[in-house]
């Protein structure tokens, strides 16, 4: 299965995807705004990685896949909470030639819709850390709110950072599709909105 954005697919990853997912797991570009600390990492741990996951129900990761066929990141469902209907949302553009053009908030959106319509969940969280103002700004123009700060929760090149958590609940997600009309718009008017 496939789940449909404008311009992008969120899919299973593939073993032919290990390769960039590697190399976006030692960038250090890419890690310094992601949640949790990240080590360097071997080809062989993103193996085991690979097969962990597989039977993973409560973390669900999926490959973003833009037009046909380019690997551009990842994204998924963490901490999955199947009676409470939630899920924490998380994503990367590990490609840096899609930043900047509204692709994260095609995914969010895309990732929100399923959640929301195929899984019948009630809400979705997430957390940024407070010098990532792109994905704060991404975050928010999907309709996640701000629920707390978590004050000096982030340790990043010896300064601490605050680490903002999110929320987004279906009737806010269907409240704005609604409104705004995404999911009907051509991508050219809705990058104009953004």
């Amino acid at each position: 299965m496939i789940i449909k954005g404008k311009r992008v697919s969120l899919r299973a990853i593939e073993l032919s995807d290990l390769g960039l997912l590697h190399q976006w797991a030692n960038d250090p570009a890419i890690t310094v705004g992601l949640g949790d600390i990240h080590f360097p990492s071997s080809v062989s741990q993103q193996e085991k990685w690979f097969e962990r996951i597989q039977n993973d129900n409560n973390n669900l990761r999926l490959a973003i896949q833009y037009g046909d066929d380019k690997l551009i990141g990842y994204t998924g469902y963490w901490n999955v909470h199947w009676k409470d209907r939630r899920a924490e949302h998380a994503l990367v553009i590990g490609d840096v030639e899609y930043h900047g053009r509204g692709v994260g908030r095609e995914v969010i959106l895309a990732a929100a819709r399923y959640a929301f319509e195929e899984l019948d969940f009630h809400r979705l969280d997430a957390t940024v850390i407070d010098f990532n103002a792109a994905s704060l700004k991404c975050y928010l123009s999907c309709g996640f709110q701000i629920e707390g700060r978590l004050r000096e929760h982030a340790n990043r090149g010896g300064k601490r950072f605050d680490r903002i958590m999110l929320g987004l609940l279906s009737r806010n997600y269907f409240s704005l599709i609604s409104e705004s009309k995404y999911w009907e718009l051509p991508v050219e008017e809705d990058e104009n909105q953004q």
